[in-house]
């Protein structure tokens, strides 16, 4: 594990440093993709009205929740709602998939994605599966 320095004294608390950082931009929204060394994957949801400045809300996802969602693109449901509760903030996540529509919607924040970025989301979340899996 390594370890944060201070003036030569090394820190207990590890530098979490990104492994992915995946951005799918819309007009007016975004979702982000990122998860880092310490196996933390984090969708966050982003809205502008002037492409200037962002509102954001940020999820921490776990490997159960990512494989209800890969499920979803792979085409073997259609659709999967859950709750999501992270330090007792409780946040309902729908995903729904219709031949070649895919949708996210967390509260009023809804992304869809291309074929293409669908395509990228998959091989993104098999990766952080096993990535979360792996001990090393």
């Amino acid at each position: 594990m390594t370890l944060a320095t201070t003036q030569g004294q090394e820190s207990n608390k590890p530098i979490i440093r990104q492994v992915i950082s995946r951005a799918f931009f819309g007009k007016n929204n975004c979702l982000k993709v990122t998860f880092n060394n310490q196996n933390d994957c984090y969708f966050e949801f982003g809205t502008t009205k002037d492409e200037k400045s962002w509102s954001w809300k940020k999820v921490k996802m776990n490997d159960m929740e990512l494989g209800d969602i890969l499920r979803v693109l792979e085409g073997k449901a259609e659709q999967v709602s859950f709750f999501h509760d992270f330090k007792g903030e409780k946040t309902q996540i729908w995903i729904n998939k219709k031949d070649d529509a895919f949708f996210i919607k967390v509260r009023e924040l809804s992304k869809s994605l291309t074929t293409g970025e669908q395509r990228v989301l998959q091989e993104l979340l098999g990766f952080i599966i096993i990535r979360s899996s792996l001990l090393f």
